[in-house]
């Protein structure tokens, strides 16, 4: 007879789960609305939990964040909790199961989950179980504000039950290049203008962020600085070139998976369709709207969120 337990973790850029959905952390705007990424069951290995794919793993590199700004996410902490008896063993409790983010050795996110085991092996065989968590870190004047060595400590503490303790696993990565941190006057807030053929705004943040946009060709002289919402509601402007300009992505809110993102669709209806802000919920640094169908919609100068990085 015999018990084993282990923790396996990553920093990574983004991943794609067992159920198809696909999640970048790198570059996209704060708290973007997640699917349920473990929906889709475990991959049946010891090394994958519910995950079929992860990329671009940080741990043990130094990266450069000189290409994003203030207000995107970067990595997510990725852990496995692992369990496994043999031959009649047996495990049944409770783990604490901690996952922190460290700047120069001190932690800035630490948090936990309880993490149920309940396993028993056949006399002559074996039966494991895991647990999997993941965590976020983005540019913040709380989190990755200045280049330094960076990265995440894992541990189970035993809550109640037999003892599901396994001892710490760490993980670092140097990033360097961070950009400011330092917030406009909060008087400027919500403050929307084309300049060159860029959409910039003020978010509910304080940072000014800048969209690009696919062009969409010619809208006819006198039009530069117009926003509007298309039929097919997506949010366009008109650059300093006299072209249409179309914003990249855009997403009819869904209530997250995720506890510190979306809440489900207001839809208050067409009556306010057109209506633009930059929004005060959950990642406050996206711009929302009104489509024509009456749903409000978000979009940003991050990258979007359902695409490998």
């Amino acid at each position: 007879m015999a018990i084993y337990k282990n923790i396996c973790s990553w920093i990574l850029k983004g991943v794609k789960s067992c159920n198809g959905c696909t999640v970048a952390f790198w570059g996209i705007n704060f708290n973007m609305p997640f699917p349920d990424l473990w929906a889709g069951g475990l991959n049946w290995s010891w090394d994958n939990g519910y995950m079929c794919t992860r990329y671009c793993n940080l741990g043990g590199s130094t990266v450069s964040l000189a290409s994003l700004c203030p207000g995107y996410e970067i990595a997510t902490s990725d852990v496995l909790y692992r369990y496994c008896v043999t031959d009649g063993s047996c495990l049944n409790g409770i783990a604490k199961m901690w996952l922190r983010w460290l700047r120069s050795g001190t932690y800035f996110i630490n948090s936990y989950s309880l993490g149920c085991i309940d396993i028993q092996a056949p006399g002559s065989g074996w039966t494991w179980q895991m647990y999997e968590s993941m965590y976020m870190t983005g540019i913040d004047y709380d989190e990755v504000y200045t280049t330094a060595m960076y990265g995440t400590e894992v541990l189970a503490e035993c809550y109640s039950g037999d003892d599901l303790s396994i001892g710490e696993c760490s993980i670092g990565v140097c990033f360097t290049n961070v950009p400011s941190t330092a917030q406009c006057s909060s008087t400027l807030r919500g403050y929307i203008w084309v300049e060159g053929n860029n959409l910039h705004f003020i978010n509910a943040r304080c940072w000014e962020h800048s969209m690009t946009g696919d062009n969409q060709g010619s809208a006819g002289a006198g039009k530069q600085g117009s926003i509007w919402i298309d039929t097919n509601h997506y949010l366009h402007w008109v650059g300093a070139d006299c072209n249409d300009y179309r914003a990249k992505w855009r997403i009819c809110q869904f209530c997250s998976d995720w506890s510190s993102s979306s809440g489900p669709n207001p839809s208050p209806g067409a009556s306010y369709k057109g209506a633009i802000w930059v929004d005060t919920e959950f990642g406050n640094t996206h711009l929302a709207y009104i489509g024509c169908d009456g749903n409000k919609y978000i979009t940003g100068s991050g990258k979007y969120p359902y695409t490998a990085p």
